[in-house]
């Protein structure tokens, strides 16, 4: 329950506050998403629910929902945008009239107060492009209680963009609140990728809008499910499209950072190997040339590794070996 004292911290603007979600065949889950956000402390906001294609029904929840609160809207994905969540959230994104914007999954559950203090944190900081909270992953039923874990404290980095590339500081899709002015309605998300869509917008976004402001307060819920686009039957999957798009734009942009160029290298390397254990050597191979391709940015000694790589990868798809016992011939 909020406190007065906290619900007095607002100023007399009370600034719109825009909940994009892209919904497929959720109906079993999104009532509990939405539950969360009719709860909230903070009352000024709008829900824009944009619909996928869904063959359960989404559409009778929907309208259930949009009756009980007139702040959530419901839309169909345009027929002239393709399938997909990120054409789902730009379409959102167009109708959308919020000052902040909060990009969130259908599956996933706010606190009571994420709206409230991260509006509150961003009014009382004008200087901060977004901010981000502390987050809880879950499984299954949430009134089971099966949470996962519960992240640390959060520091700011000194370099926000290369902490963030690098993994050192996790901003998972549905966690910040940001301000509008950050997101060019002609450069949201890449509709062609169908997979670290938000890792692909986020480095864009960051690179250029980098003042983060942190509450290290549980405020967002994050369900662990077993599928998703990273995961089906409880293996792993991998786009190797999208990630070699991914990664290939990230060291574009900074080719020269070779922190962030190291890490990418040996996050290639990790896939190649992945799909040598696979025995898919083709896309092993797409993996190992796009390290290659950057191979004069690194420095000598780790490019006479890569190189020793390629030569044993070569080796290894010869005598069509794929297991993982030869790893430490394939890492840098």
């Amino acid at each position: 329950m909020v406190s007065k004292k906290k619900k007095n911290k607002l100023t007399n603007r009370q600034p719109l506050i825009s909940i994009i979600i892209p919904t497929y065949n959720r109906a079993y889950l999104i009532g509990e998403t939405l539950g969360s956000i009719i709860s909230q402390t903070y009352q000024n906001w709008e829900c824009i629910v944009v619909d996928d294609g869904s063959t359960d029904y989404t559409d009778e929840l929907m309208e259930f929902y949009c009756n009980k609160d007139h702040r959530i809207q419901y839309h169909h994905r345009p027929a002239n945008h393709p399938k997909g969540a990120n054409a789902c959230r730009n379409y959102g994104f167009e109708l959308s009239k919020g000052d902040f914007i909060q990009w969130f999954d259908s599956d996933d559950l706010m606190s009571r107060d994420n709206l409230l203090e991260k509006i509150n944190f961003l009014l009382s900081s004008p200087n901060c492009d977004f901010c981000i909270s502390k987050l809880t992953k879950f499984e299954g039923n949430f009134r089971s209680k099966k949470f996962v874990a519960n992240e640390a404290q959060i520091r700011l980095p000194n370099n926000l963009y290369e902490a963030y590339i690098t993994a050192k500081i996790s901003i998972l899709n549905v966690n910040p609140l940001w301000r509008r002015e950050v997101f060019n309605v002609n450069e949201l998300y890449d509709e062609k990728i169908l997979q670290f869509q938000d890792l692909e917008l986020y480095s864009r976004v960051i690179y250029k809008n980098n003042r983060m402001g942190v509450i290290n307060k549980n405020l967002v819920f994050v369900r662990r499910m077993n599928d998703s686009i990273s995961t089906k039957d409880n293996g792993f999957v991998l786009n190797v499209d999208s990630f070699l798009k991914v990664k290939e734009r990230i060291m574009d942009r900074t080719p020269k950072n070779r922190v962030i160029l190291e890490y990418i290298v040996r996050d290639l390397l990790w896939a190649m190997r992945w799909y040598m254990a696979k025995k898919e050597y083709v896309n092993a191979k797409r993996c190992l040339s796009l390290a290659l391709k950057y191979k004069g940015f690194l420095p000598a000694n780790l490019q006479k590794k890569l190189l020793k790589v390629a030569v044993f990868f070569k080796l290894f798809k010869t005598i069509k070996r794929g297991d993982t016992r030869f790893r430490k011939f394939l890492k840098l």
